[in-house]
């Protein structure tokens, strides 16, 4: 919630209030952020050999060492005020194109601009702009100003240290000289930047916001987590059609029963514990604890998750395409899982003064089955890692239950949960948006009309899938152990449908069949949200809530016999891109009978448990997909090299995106959520349904359509001049482009016609234009039409951007002051605040 105290600002930077949280606009930089990451892994994935590794955790240093100090800034400076978004969106861009040339940091490619300097110079803007922006903001204080350019020091030493990695190597011949050269200097400016800041102290830096600091962590290590489940389904290929076989899908269940088990080690107790530690200092203690469990001791964290993704992409590698079995595979896979543990162990120890614990024994099992693993098949050494880890579970239980008995009493009795989106929850969001991009994949691959339709036909199925989970969380508000193994075997079944999308219309040759196995995945994902909500209002003896899971059941179970009897239909195997007429029909019938359904059902009975957490859960999508589709930009060219234009396209594109972000989360939004709070009974549900359930599908299908019209820009660019033209955009990507803008606009007004009961003529212009240049463009180059939708979009934020920063934080939760939908941040429906 906003503080009501005055905040303090200098010129137009104002300082972030004790109390703020993580705005939105961060978590799409951070999204930014992990991709960079994961990119470490394709490159190490490249290079998998005793030298690629330690280039890769390099590299993962430099990108760690930025982030920290955008966490850093974010806990210092409100970056939702005055010209700081459009600051943040322009360092984000930087940080796009540095995350594009992490392949060339070490090994410059051929036909395009130096990649090492490249890389070097975004580390520079990224690295530097929270420096500026902070020193900005103290400009006024000669006291905060003189402590806080000690740390331009070592920065600035770092990166004139990083520049001559990129420049002074390519001055030697001799290859291996030049290698090592490079390496031993990026070590040195590694070297020197961290431990510079150890040494300057923590006079320069204060920690304003707790809950802040130990958000924003504990969101990079989720989305971490979350990105790693995106690179097992990429492991078997983005929308590849390959067989479906049994040892595939055990191999991706498995994965993620892995990933689901470190997940849980970090949310179970440390992530609230130490924010409760933070709490009990102050001053330059609670500093230094924050620089040291979290800016450093969250590292290896990060890089255990890397390599964990490195070696879980190798071992589902193997089973999709049989190879000779490596010593490094297991390495990398075990070594993986024991950094994290040694990480969280660390970190448990400098915030709890704990020694001892569950994670210590995971560090130990994961090391010490590491020979036996190496003898076994690639399932048997992913199943005796889960049982590692799944030791830890058993030694909470037992040898430690006391203490960890003790230490869940702690939480609980510091306060009660509260109303926002629990990790389990966005931990599941981020990977059904990983499904929803799937099919943008797909239709990349597929870019014809019929393969327009398969592609939405899908993104409708999976959108109703995710509402039914957000109607469930509404329902029950529980972070009780059986919930969250529901939220890890729904996540595990979710992968799987994701590798299955290709073939959710059509089988190929070989393996199970596809349809079948998409809708058993989709089934059992419905029918547990089905019964779980029918076993809470049977334990509850809730008559409004069994009638609730009456009203779902019948519905999702005949839409479900539909789907099944779509795909028992016989047609030709062989090809993904046909699509029998009488499939498609059967999809749409069941598609009628689950969205209409609900529509004819009683809302009386229904309830939204807390209506900020509903409006928030829908705004994570949107943020989630919107960072997704800036990812598509990245991987269409991950196998080019960087170029002038494709630099010039990834910044039309972030700023694209940037646009649209704010045409939601400008003010309207937040006046959504107000509308909300401020309903009851009948309208309270009606309004949730029609103008979330329903009207933010369009605007996740322009997001998917959109990030189609990206790909396929982003992919058409070569090495060429960035004046040179390039051919033309096909139909079907040149309207997924600029048609997919006009269904997000088009939707968002929709959202806002049913939230305030009017229209704004100038998004309607706007969505008019848009409109009007699908032909107009038709034939111009791909750089040249997107320069053109950009130009339009950012026109429109322009003229509206004044007026919602005189309203009110555009990324805070209140509503614009002197709306006549603004209401008070009271929710009649919504149970007192408790602790998260």
């Amino acid at each position: 919630m906003r503080n009501s105290e005055p905040v303090a600002h200098f010129g137009r930077i104002h300082l972030a209030e004790p109390a703020a949280g993580v705005s939105r606009l961060e978590l799409f930089v951070d999204l930014v952020f992990v991709y960079a990451f994961l990119n470490v892994t394709s490159v190490t994935a490249e290079q998998f050999n005793l030298a690629g590794v330690p280039r890769g955790m390099l590299l993962l240093a430099l990108l760690w060492w930025c982030w920290v100090h955008y966490a850093w800034l974010g806990n210092a400076v409100r970056l939702t005020r005055g010209a700081l978004p459009a600051v943040m969106f322009g360092l984000t861009a930087t940080l796009l194109v540095m995350a594009l040339t992490v392949r060339e940091a070490f090994v410059d490619r051929p036909g395009g601009l130096p990649g090492p300097l490249v890389f070097a110079l975004g580390y520079v803007v990224v690295r530097g702009g929270p420096l500026l922006v902070t020193t900005l903001a103290l400009r006024h204080d000669a006291g905060k100003l003189r402590q806080f350019r000690r740390a331009w020091r070592p920065a600035a030493a770092g990166m004139l240290l990083l520049l001559a990695s990129a420049i002074l190597p390519g001055m030697i011949d001799d290859r291996l000289v030049r290698d090592m050269t490079r390496f031993g200097l990026v070590v040195l400016a590694l070297a020197v930047d961290y431990g510079g800041i150890f040494v300057i102290g923590t006079g320069a830096w204060r920690l304003r916001s707790i809950p802040y600091w130990a958000e924003r962590h504990s969101l990079i290590i989720l989305i971490g987590f979350g990105e790693t489940i995106i690179s097992i389904g990429l492991s078997q290929g983005a929308a590849v059609a390959q067989p479906l076989t049994w040892s595939v899908i055990a191999g991706v269940l498995v994965s993620v029963l892995l990933v689901g088990l470190l997940w849980w080690t970090y949310f179970d107790v440390a992530r609230f514990a130490a924010e409760q530690a933070l709490e009990r200092l102050s001053g330059a203690r609670r500093a230094r604890l924050a620089r040291d469990a979290y800016s450093y001791l969250h590292l290896p964290m990060m890089a255990g998750l890397i390599l964990v993704s490195l070696g879980l992409k190798t071992a589902l590698t193997q089973l999709r395409i049989p190879s000779e079995p490596t010593l490094l595979g297991p390495l990398v896979l075990y070594g993986g899982v024991a950094l994290y543990l040694t990480g969280l162990f660390a970190f448990e120890a400098r915030t709890l003064r704990i020694v001892g614990r569950s994670p210590l024994v995971g560090v130990v099992l994961s090391i010490g089955l590491l020979p036996v693993a190496t003898g076994l098949p690639v399932l048997g050494q992913l199943a005796l890692l889960v049982a590692a880890t799944g030791t830890m579970a058993l030694a909470d239980a037992t040898v430690f239950r006391r203490r960890h008995h003790r230490l869940h009493q702690h939480i609980d009795l510091a306060g009660e949960k509260g109303s926002g989106v629990t990790p389990k929850e966005l931990f599941l969001d981020l990977v059904f948006v990983y499904a929803f991009l799937q099919v943008s994949a797909l239709l990349a691959e597929d870019p014809t009309w019929s393969g327009l339709l398969r592609g939405m036909l899908v993104l409708t199925v999976l959108w109703w899938a995710w509402c039914a989970y957000v109607w469930l969380a509404g329902a029950i508000r529980s972070e009780a152990a059986v919930v969250r193994v529901m939220t890890v075997v729904v996540v595990a079944v979710t992968a799987v449908i994701s590798i299955a999308v290709p073939q959710a219309l059509a089988d190929v040759t070989g393996g199970l069949p596809g349809p079948l196995v998409f809708v058993a995945c989709y089934a059992a994902i419905r029918l547990s949200q089905v019964a779980a909500l029918g076993v809470t209002a049977w334990r509850e003896r809730d008559p409004d809530r069994r009638a609730q899971a009456l009203a779902t059941m019948w519905p999702s179970l005949l839409a479900l016999a539909v789907l099944l009897a779509a795909a028992l239909v016989p047609q030709p195997v062989g090809d993904i891109r046909l699509l029998s007429p009488l499939r498609a029909g059967l999809w749409l019938v069941a598609i009628a009978i689950d969205l209409g359904g609900v529509r004819l059902v009683d809302v009386a009975r229904w309830r939204i448990w807390s209506a900020p957490h509903w409006c928030e859960r829908f705004g994570l999508i949107v943020i989630i997909g919107l960072g997704e589709a800036l990812i598509a930009i990245g991987t269409a060219v991950a196998y080019s090299p960087v170029s002038g234009r494709i630099v010039l396209a990834a910044v039309l594109g972030t700023a694209l995106l940037g646009g649209l972000w704010w045409t939601y989360f400008g003010g309207d939004a937040d006046v959504g959520e107000h509308v909300l709070a401020g309903r009851t009974g009948r309208t309270r549900i009606a309004l949730a349904r029609d103008a979330y359930a329903y009207l933010h599908l369009p605007m996740i299908a322009g997001i998917v359509l959109i990030s189609l019209g990206l790909r396929k820009t982003m992919g058409g660019l070569g090495a060429q001049p960035v004046l040179v033209a390039s051919p033309p955009l096909g139909a079907v990507p040149h309207l997924a482009l600029f048609g997919g803008v006009l269904l997000y606009l088009v939707a968002v007004e929709g959202y806002w016609r049913i939230v305030t009961g009017r229209l704004r003529r100038r998004r309607l212009l706007t969505a008019a234009a848009v409109a009007a240049l699908i032909p107009v463009t038709a034939g111009t180059g791909p750089l040249a039409a997107l320069g053109v939708l950009v130009a339009t979009v950012l026109l429109l934020v322009a003229f509206e951007a004044p007026g919602d920063r005189k309203r009110g934080d555009p990324d805070g939760p209140a509503a614009p002051t002197g709306d006549p939908t603004s209401r008070p941040a009271v929710d009649p429906g919504a149970p007192p605040a408790r602790h998260q």
